[in-house]
């Protein structure tokens, strides 16, 4: 499977103590930071496939601390060398990353584990309904097993 332009996958720093452990996401200084509109967590439950979602200009930053996901990413931008093609990525506590998907850059995401699983995403937008919009499964072709 192929890389899609513009498309990111940074590692991302867990520090553990005899406490517990900081999962560091976004920093403001990461040289991928764009700007910040908001940040919220999606909760993915067992066996449950989220997605299509496509923004017009938002870049989203996601990263998994609890739980397995696959994410697939579809490319749907106009003159992009990638589009058409997609992108499978695994996140998750054993592959903690930070993956970035510019705008245009259509994205749906499983829950892999019988636990429900908590994606982070450092928006570079606050929501508005008019900026994203849901694709119908049936209309992006891709296989999910």
């Amino acid at each position: 499977m192929a890389l899609i332009d513009g498309v990111l996958l940074t590692p991302l720093k867990i520090i553990p103590d005899e406490r517990g452990q900081v999962m560091h996401v976004l920093r403001s200084d990461a040289p991928h930071f764009k700007q910040f509109g908001e940040t919220y967590i999606s909760v993915i439950y067992p066996n449950v496939t989220k997605g299509w979602k496509l923004h017009s200009s938002m870049t989203s930053n996601m990263a998994v601390p609890v739980g397995r996901v696959k994410f697939v990413l579809f490319d749907t931008r106009e003159g992009s060398p990638t589009k058409g093609q997609f992108q499978e990525v695994y996140l998750g506590d054993n592959n903690y990353q930070l993956l970035t998907a510019p705008a245009g850059v259509a994205y749906a995401w499983k829950n892999l584990l019988p636990i429900s699983a908590y994606v982070v995403n450092c928006a570079t937008e606050p929501h508005r309904p008019e900026e994203a919009r849901m694709i119908p499964f049936h209309e992006v072709p891709y296989q999910w097993e």
